[in-house]
């Protein structure tokens, strides 16, 4: 056929129709070849089909046959989209026939599509974008026509437009830089910022995809901070898709940003220190000007014409500016030229510029940190990606965002879709702790990594600490960690020079302790020296030190138990070195707050280490309590001298004991019999009660422990030999797990506290007595010492739980102090867990908290019961208003919290549904203090948990009924609101609502009730229409 055409035809058909006739025989061929997807895929097959129909256009006329063809193929069939773009650029290119190529763009942007035509626009969608990536000179030209589909119906033809104008301006940018098109790119650009706004998400994505390829240095310096102002805008995005591709688009930004200063390194305070140093030099080259004002002015007449031909482009990248004005100022470096000053102020422009960009970045963090928890991964590993490259450009606000990084440790996700989001945060670390470009010696790259791992413990929170030892932990046991980092750790914790830093040495020993937990041999193999130094003099210097060696102690013990193959426990002797200087450093003279932290790692370390914890801990209180109450108490306590507190001030502040309360009246003394009142140091007073409190906590764990190893070891031994008469007897009169719970449960409920030989039955009374007499024991340091001390006892035995329970909530209502008050809503959950029936019946006093003054003890109340309810130990009643209205607070924390929990909530069967109608009863009084613009946004989260039909009626049916015994405005307005909120889908809900219509047919004179009522009728309307249009689809 190809051949058939090269032959002069027009001598064989001398008319023109029957040439015509003659040429259709071809072309329709070759079109209904192409209608099968197969041959177009044969390349082939492909370009000999694109050369007749080219040479039929070019020869022989076929020009507005193949316009008609390729017009009705895009209408018709998808897989010639790009085809056909194709044929088109081989006619331009090859045969140079354009007019084609202009008539159908033209037809194009007349063409108008039909609402329900769905595949129309994406098949000429991907017919423009295919032109425009190979003929965007051909898609320019008649780019005034085709703007016409930036404002279709249909988003898939704005999609493809958006592209288009994006291939547009990459032919634009690269062909003509910034010279003679400069307008029309800006032009473009600006078309692109109205499509932000576009209302379809997927417009919005493909708007900020066509942005992050224009990235790369082809977007204009002047307009690189207003795109990143948008796509900072878009972090907000509803749609998951727009805000995963508006934190790559920042990502990009920032790794192409133009700012070539100080190694391209985003540090603020340099570009501002720069700035102020070339604006000081603009000044000083204005001031020579005007000096030499006049030989100026015969130079720049002389150089005139020269001068008129440069032309200073504030869009060219600042390292050439700087060559530039470089070369100029080796001509003439004493007279500053009207191109010297040009340049100083462009340069000035551009650390402006990098200043506003590095702003803008900052902005977005704390969106990007929220993002952190979102639940869709692609998302997540987005902004993983954008803190390690803004971390890689030494920002300072990649800080917050790496420190929140690390939660997601915790996040358990498949591995389905590429890496996982735990493979992900690990190999992120890896990036930014363990990848020393600059470092060229293998000591120095172990320096660095060091000293970036023990700066991670510096300032951070326990939860951060958490999730650190999670995430060395897990790399550890993925051996990611090279051996030296572990030698290096080790000599900077044992090391003697006195200018290490007590935080280098502290942060050594917490990294080894982390990695200990998933390698116990870092540990176990250097006890010693970790005892000498943690337990020596530093350790008695910083008492944090002590704490976390007692932590990484606790990893060398690892469960505290073997296998579950061994039969014993795996616990030290009582004389191990290690419990010795343990209980020395307790017994150190210090009045740091500290030492609580201490003493608590210290007691759990026993209880996890060694064979008596109960005997070791027994001692260390009777020394204690010897050396309080003995008669010389008095006399040491007055003879401590100023010069120790003083050190004691400047080692710990918070810890300062105010001077007038340095005595304390104690009538629980077990000294003489003297009637006289007997005096001690209430801070030495509040050590003895912690460790007895504390203690008492961890024997009732020790107790669970050795109850689960009789009953592991019984059954490992009727496993053995088990027959089935032993199992007749076992069920006649019970089990032996049974009695062994059965026991526990009474040295737990009648020993501990209450027992003849138990030495904490001895302290009960008596920290009873001082949380009693609180204006007596007016120190209030042991005040919460002792009231902590009093709810770990109550958390032992029902009996003393039960006796006491009523002196707790008595301190619980009262007390001034905000500490003691949430330590006791913290145990008043943990009371509940162990004697449910003694709490539930009091647990107002645990929702009371909720109204507190103090957002910490607000936050913990909200915490507590959230476990308690979702957890079932508590009934939801109510109270469960009290709830609702935290999700108006103004601690984002605890609006989070109560989110959450009514998230949670609604799973459980109809938990939020039951509750709904107390909730509004409540929240809609005078007496709750919400205003009405708070009870709306409470009620319009909570019934987004409404969505069945048989809900909705019953809720109408409800609220309804309530406007009758209703006099307040108020009220009818929010049950108004409430009725708009509900979603009328059946027309059963409808019904029910008309049929309640006397029940607020009188309260419609009320403004905001007849406007909900109002959006009632709208919104069922809309719905009218939708289902009707659906139904006729």
């Amino acid at each position: 056929m190809k051949k058939m055409l090269y032959l002069d035809i027009n001598n064989i058909w001398v008319s023109q129709s029957e040439r015509d006739t003659f040429i259709n025989l071809f072309t329709k061929s070759i079109y209904q070849i192409l209608e099968d997807p197969e041959n177009v895929k044969n390349a082939e097959i492909k370009d000999l089909a694109y050369n007749i129909i080219c040479i039929c256009v070019k020869n022989y006329n076929h020009g507005f046959g193949a316009q008609t063809s390729i017009f009705l193929n895009l209408q018709s069939y998808d897989h010639l989209s790009e085809p056909m773009a194709e044929l088109l650029y081989v006619m331009c290119n090859k045969y140079e026939v354009n007019q084609v190529t202009d008539d159908i763009l033209i037809e194009i942007s007349k063409y108008e599509f039909n609402e329900k035509d769905i595949t129309s626009p994406k098949y000429f969608s991907k017919f423009l974008v295919k032109l425009s990536q190979i003929l965007p000179k051909a898609i320019l030209k008649k780019m005034v026509y085709l703007q016409n589909h930036l404002d279709a119906d249909s988003y898939s033809m704005r999609m493809g437009m958006i592209e288009v104008i994006g291939n547009v301006l990459k032919y634009l940018i690269k062909e003509n830089g910034m010279g003679t098109s400069k307008n029309q790119i800006y032009q473009y650009i600006a078309v692109l910022q109205e499509r932000f706004a576009d209302i379809n998400s997927f417009c919005r994505s493909k708007v900020i995809q066509v942005l992050i390829d224009l990235c790369e240095s082809l977007i204009p310096v002047t307009k690189r901070n207003e795109l990143v102002q948008l796509a900072v805008g878009r972090l907000s995005d509803k749609s998951s898709n727009v805000r995963r591709y508006a934190i790559k688009f920042l990502t990009k930004a920032v790794d192409t940003h133009p700012y070539q200063h100080d190694h391209r390194r985003l540090i603020l305070s340099s570009f501002e220190e720069q700035l102020e140093q070339w604006e000081l030099k603009l000044k000083e080259m204005k001031a020579k000007v005007k000096e030499h004002f006049e030989k100026i002015v015969e130079k720049s007449n002389d150089n005139n014409e020269n001068k008129e031909e440069e032309i200073i482009d504030e869009d060219i990248p600042l390292s050439e500016k700087f060559f530039e004005r470089e070369k100029d100022k080796e001509n003439d470096d004493d007279i500053p030229t009207e191109r010297h000053i040009k340049i100083a102020e462009l340069f000035i422009r551009s650390y402006e510029d990098g200043i506003e960009f590095i702003h803008l970045i900052e902005d977005a963090v704390p969106t990007m940190c929220k993002l952190l928890a979102s639940t869709s991964k692609p998302e997540v590993l987005e902004v993983m990606d954008f803190f390690v490259r803004v971390h890689y450009y030494q920002m300072e606000c990649a800080e917050d965002g790496i420190k929140k990084m690390i939660h997601l440790i915790w996040v358990k996700d498949t591995n389905e879709e590429g890496k996982s989001i735990k493979d992900r945060l690990i190999d992120c670390y890896q990036k930014i702790y363990f990848e020393i470009p600059d470092k060229k010696s293998e000591k120095d790259r172990i320096n660095a990594i060091v000293r970036n791992l023990v700066s991670l413990t510096f300032h951070t929170t326990l939860a951060e600490l958490t999730s650190l030892e999670q995430l060395l932990s897990t790399m550890m046991a993925r051996n990611k960690i090279p051996l030296p980092i572990i030698s290096k750790l080790w000599k900077i914790f044992t090391s003697n020079r006195v200018e290490m830093h007590k935080l280098q040495r502290r942060g050594a020993l917490i990294i080894l302790g982390m990695l200990a937990k998933a390698d116990v041999e870092i540990i176990s193999d250097k006890v010693d020296m970790l005892i000498n130094v943690g337990f020596g003099t530093f350790g008695k210097k910083d008492l944090l030190l002590a704490k976390y060696t007692c932590i990484a102690l606790q990893h060398y013990a690892g469960s505290g138990m073997k296998p579950k193959n061994k039969a014993q426990y795996s616990r030290l002797p009582m004389s191990h070195p290690i419990f010795k200087r343990m209980l020395e450093l307790l017994q150190e003279p210090t009045k740091s707050n500290h030492w609580y932290s201490v003493a608590e790692q210290v007691i759990n370390t026993i209880y996890l280490l060694s064979e008596h914890p109960d005997i070791l801990c027994g001692g260390l209180i009777q020394t204690m309590t010897k050396k309080i109450f003995s008669n010389s108490a008095k006399f040491n306590i007055n003879n401590i001298s100023e010069k120790e507190n003083d050190d004691i001030k400047k080692e710990d502040e918070s810890s300062n004991l105010n001077s007038n309360q340095e005595s304390t009246q104690n009538s629980q003394s077990q000294s003489s019999n003297s009637k006289n009142p007997f005096y001690c140091d209430p801070f030495e007073l509040s050590k003895l009660f912690f460790v007895v409190g504390h203690t008492a906590i961890k024997q009732i764990v020790h107790l669970e422990n050795i109850e689960n190893e009789l009953k592991r070891r019984k059954a490992s031994e009727e496993s053995n030999k088990k027959d089935s008469v032993a199992d007749d007897i076992e069920q006649c009169v019970g089990s032996t797990e049974d009695e062994f719970t059965d026991v526990i449960q009474y040295i737990r409920e009648r020993e501990i506290l209450y027992g003849k030989n138990s030495l904490l039955s001895i302290y009960g009374p008596m920290v009873t007595y001082v949380c009693a007499h609180n204006k007596v024991f007016n120190d209030k340091h042991l005040q919460t010492i002792a009231v902590l001390t009093f709810s770990k006892f109550m958390c032992v035995s029902s009996e003393f739980c039960e006796q006491n329970l009523q002196l707790l909530f008595t301190i619980l209502e009262k007390s001034d102090d905000s500490t003691i008050r949430s330590n006791i809503s913290i145990a008043l959950g943990d009371m509940t867990i162990c004697f449910n029936n003694l709490i539930d019946q009091n647990i107002a006093y645990l929702y009371n908290r909720l109204n507190d003054t103090n957002l910490v003890t607000k936050k913990n109340a909200l915490m507590v019961l959230t476990h308690l309810i979702l957890n079932g130990m508590v009934k939801v009643k109510g109270q469960i208003s009290e709830m609702a209205k935290c999700l108006e607070n103004e601690d984002e924390r605890i609006s989070d919290l109560a989110k959450l929990f009514f998230t949670e909530l609604s799973t459980k069967d109809n938990a939020v549904y039951n509750n709904l109608p107390d909730i509004i009863s409540n929240l809609s009084s005078k007496e709750s203090g919400v205003s009405e613009e708070e009870f709306k946004n409470i009620m319009k989260y909570l019934f987004s948990f409404i969505d069945k039909d048989r809900q909705t009626e019953n809720i109408i049916e409800k609220l309804c009924s309530r406007f009758k015994n209703t006099t307040n405005e108020r009220q009818w307005r929010d049950i108004a609101y409430c009725l708009s909120l509900l979603s009328y889908k059946s027309d059963k809900s409808i019904k029910k609502l008309f049929e309640q219509i006397k029940t607020y047919q009188d309260k419609l004179h009320e403004q905001a009730v007849y406007k909900c009522f109002l959006d009632i009728i709208s919104k069922v309307f809309c719905l009218f229409i939708f289902y009707n249009t659906y139904n006729i689809l």
